[in-house]
């Protein structure tokens, strides 16, 4: 099968121009806020091990773009962003001895899914090894506060928390591990599993050697007393939909102590959420309060958020991925991890429209002249386009956009002679400026 030069797979697409512009903007802003929170800047490669991935139990896994190399390994493309920037970080050894250590990135995504995007560019900023969790949530809500100043007021940012400690603190009392409660919520969102101990319908099959249930069937040496059957998740469940309930429309200033009210065991959690909630009033971030366990990945611990447009889409999220990163066995004892579409930063963000002159080289122009000229323009800081030969003047000039941002100037004898050049613009009629050419 052949495919035009320019096609590509569904899910995919090249960006030119401006819309490419406005990429590139919402990758720099990104590093900018970054950087001057201290995240060290990184990059990574395109392609990886498959089972790095794979290993990791993230949204990506079942979605990767796998293949084999010419030496039979299997590889990867970039499925997941924090993945890929926790292995930059271990890779240069920032991870050594369980040191702190930031980083950020804008990282291309390649992933399959029944979507309308399979490749994007994510942005994301890691916190690995922290021992203040309440540093690493304030550092991330101090973060989103500078993110949503430089959209500005039109996006109408929100972060919208839930606090997985909650959950760990309620499963600890039931006597559930963070894990075997995760698990419940999982199996509840995807339909009823079995009670604690209750064998699932593949394992009441019985073999042909196996007793009916009429059957008694001492084992060796007699009777033995009965293991204790593990606690039921069904406590556990209740208690969250109590609180959840009692959560729903809640003002958030009013939760915490309706929450620790509710179940004294999570006071410890509300008095840190607290704090979260004063500090996002004062910097004039919106946010929510809620828990709602409906839709809860069983990845995330502590403090997690959604950042949201004022229409509700969905710009990021973040919070601490503890029990996901401990699996890897590369000296991560905590991760918290916030990550931003670029797309929709780009789309939402005061893009810059950078002026630029379209500059005409007539017949009688000298090409040094010309090249110097442009030159000058780019130190005065215009973006320039140059025209070496234009033909039919008049429809080269009704080429340039009709935009504020937007200028032409003719290069000649005159130019050269006078040592200035006049810019007109291409929106408004009679609007100029006059360039000194002459080395300052």
């Amino acid at each position: 099968m052949s495919y035009a030069f320019e096609a590509l797979p569904r899910g995919f697409s090249d960006l030119v121009g401006e819309e490419a512009a406005q990429g590139v903007w919402a990758e720099s802003m990104f590093r900018s806020v970054t950087r001057s929170f201290g995240f060290a800047p990184v990059t990574v490669a395109p392609v990886g091990y498959a089972e790095t991935f794979e290993q990791f139990g993230s949204a990506a896994t079942g979605r990767i773009f796998a293949f084999e190399d010419l030496s039979g390994r299997r590889l990867a493309l970039t499925a997941d962003s924090l993945v890929a920037v926790l292995r930059a970080l271990a890779g240069s050894g920032r991870l050594t001895g369980g040191a702190s250590a930031l980083g950020a990135a804008c990282v291309p995504i390649a992933r399959y899914r029944r979507k309308r995007h399979r490749g994007w560019s994510q942005a994301v900023a890691v916190i690995c090894n922290e021992a203040d969790e309440l540093a690493a949530d304030l550092t991330l809500l101090r973060l989103w506060a500078e993110l949503f100043e430089v959209l500005g007021p039109a996006a109408g940012g929100r972060l919208e928390y839930c606090d997985y400690g909650v959950l760990d603190a309620i499963a600890a009392d039931e006597g559930l591990s963070p894990a075997a409660a995760r698990n419940a919520l999982h199996h509840r969102r995807r339909g009823p599993a079995p009670e604690a101990g209750e064998p699932r319908a593949a394992e009441q099959v019985l073999s042909s050697g196996e007793p009916r249930d009429d059957e008694q069937v001492l084992p060796p040496g007699g009777p033995r007393e009965a293991e204790p059957a593990p606690p039921s998740p069904a406590g556990f469940l209740r208690r969250l939909d109590r609180l959840s309930e009692l959560c729903r429309g809640l003002p958030p200033r009013e939760a915490p102590d309706r929450v620790a009210a509710a179940e004294p065991v999570t006071g410890e959690r509300m008095a840190h959420l607290r704090t979260v909630l004063a500090i996002a009033h004062e910097l004039g971030v919106r946010v929510e309060f809620a828990l709602d366990w409906e839709h809860a990945p069983e990845y995330q611990a502590g403090l997690c958020f959604l950042a949201r447009t004022g229409d509700g889409r969905t710009l990021g999220d973040g919070g601490g991925y503890h029990h996901m990163v401990r699996t890897l066995d590369i000296g991560l004892s905590s991760c918290w991890s916030t990550s931003a579409s670029v797309n929709l930063l780009a789309e939402l963000g005061p893009v810059p429209d950078a002026e630029c002159v379209h500059l005409m080289r007539m017949p009688s122009a000298d090409l040094r002249t010309f090249m110097a000229v442009a030159r000058r323009l780019r130190g005065a800081g215009y973006d320039v386009l140059e025209h070496w030969q234009p033909r039919r003047l008049g429809r080269q000039l009704r080429r340039v956009p009709a935009r504020p941002s937007q200028w032409f100037a003719l290069v000649g004898e005159k130019e050269a002679a006078s040592g200035r050049l006049t810019l007109q613009n291409a929106a408004a009629t009679g609007v100029t400026r006059d360039l000194d050419l002459n080395p300052v």
